[in-house]
């Protein structure tokens, strides 16, 4: 019996999210602090949707309709994001580490105090957004749109930041590598202070 018992709470752990926060979360629109993780919410509209400090753990997301969600302090680690939308979203204070979110769309979205560590952000589109205070590293920016973005007290030295659009990208008390600053002068990115060419 107590065998048995073991083996339903090892499933339920992997399985981690529990259905009713996914049934709150589509009724109501909003679902604080709940469990996502491991859950299959690809190519959902959860567009301004109110859903902070949750966790999304392994998540699918991918074609997945995040405009102008206020998803602050949510926990992304691992998730498949590629294709989402998180135009306008409040990202602040999320975890993105090792996320998949090739050709995400970040366009206007607020990702101050993000953590982004090992991530795939390759041929995303991210204009206009604030990553200030994000922990960036070993980020994969390839082939990437940022112009007018915002980077204010980042280090960026050991991120990839190749092929991108940093048209009048503003960079800001920033560290970067020799060649990513060449870069971004040829493409009229904006120094303000306290940048660091190393």
């Amino acid at each position: 019996m107590k065998i048995f018992f073991s083996s339903i709470l090892f499933v339920i752990a992997l399985l981690g999210y529990e259905q009713k926060d996914i049934d709150k979360l589509l009724k109501n629109e909003e679902c604080k602090s709940c469990d996502f993780s491991n859950a299959n919410l690809s190519g959902l509209d959860l567009s301004t949707f109110e859903i902070q400090d949750s966790n999304f753990q392994n998540a699918n997301l991918s074609n997945t309709n995040l405009f102008m969600s206020d998803l602050e302090g949510s926990n992304f680690t691992n998730a498949n994001l590629e294709n989402a939308i998180f135009w306008k979203s409040n990202l602040r204070f999320t975890n993105l580490t090792n996320v998949q979110a090739k050709q995400v769309n970040l366009k206007g979205a607020n990702l101050q105090n993000a953590t982004l560590k090992n991530s795939d952000l390759s041929s995303s589109v991210s204009w206009k957004a604030n990553f200030t205070d994000a922990s960036i590293e070993r980020t994969n920016f390839n082939n990437s749109e940022l112009g007018d973005a915002k980077f204010y007290h980042n280090n960026l030295s050991n991120s990839n930041l190749e092929n991108t659009i940093l048209w009048k990208t503003k960079f800001k008390d920033t560290i970067l590598t020799q060649e990513q600053c060449s870069h971004a002068k040829n493409e009229e990115a904006i120094f303000l202070e306290d940048v660091i060419c190393q």
